[in-house]
C-alpha cells in the first residue's frame, strides 16, 4: 500500500490537512482523501501518471469537498483512460458530488459507476 500527501506541492507523510488531497493505492483502486478543488488539485495533476498507473477505479468516498475543477479532473482522467483503451470507474460518489455531476450534465460520463439491473 502506498500513501502520499500533497501539501503545497511538497510530498510528505504527515497528517492530512483538509486543504489538501492525498491518495492511497491498494490493488487497482486509488483512494482519494481530503479536498479536491482548484487550490489542491495541481500536485495530483502533475503526478497523474504515477497515481493512475494500474488503476481502474477511483474511490472518492473520503473526499470532504470536490468543486467543479475537481470534477473536470475526473472527466479528464476518464478521457485519458478511454484513449488508452481502459475503463476508469468511480466508487463512493457522495450525494453532493452526484448533484454536481447532474448539474453539469455528466451522468453519461459516470454511468458505468451504477450497478446494472
Amino acid at each position: 500500500m502506498e500513501k502520499d500527501t500533497l501539501d503545497n506541492g511538497m510530498m510528505s507523510k504527515e497528517k492530512i490537512n483538509q486543504e489538501t488531497v492525498s491518495w492511497e493505492k491498494d490493488g487497482n483502486t486509488l483512494f482519494l482523501q481530503g479536498t479536491l478543488d482548484r487550490d489542491s488539485l495541481l500536485p495530483l495533476w502533475q503526478q497523474k501518471e504515477r497515481a493512475l498507473e494500474d488503476i481502474d477505479n477511483i474511490d472518492v468516498s473520503q473526499l470532504s469537498h470536490v468543486d467543479s475543477t475537481g470534477l473536470a479532473l475526473f472527466v479528464q482522467f476518464k478521457g485519458e483512460c478511454q484513449q488508452r483503451g481502459r475503463i476508469l470507474t468511480f466508487s463512493g460518489v457522495s450525494e453532493r458530488l452526484g448533484t454536481l455531476i447532474t448539474l453539469y450534465g455528466l451522468q453519461t460520463c459516470f454511468d458505468d459507476n451504477q450497478p446494472k439491473a
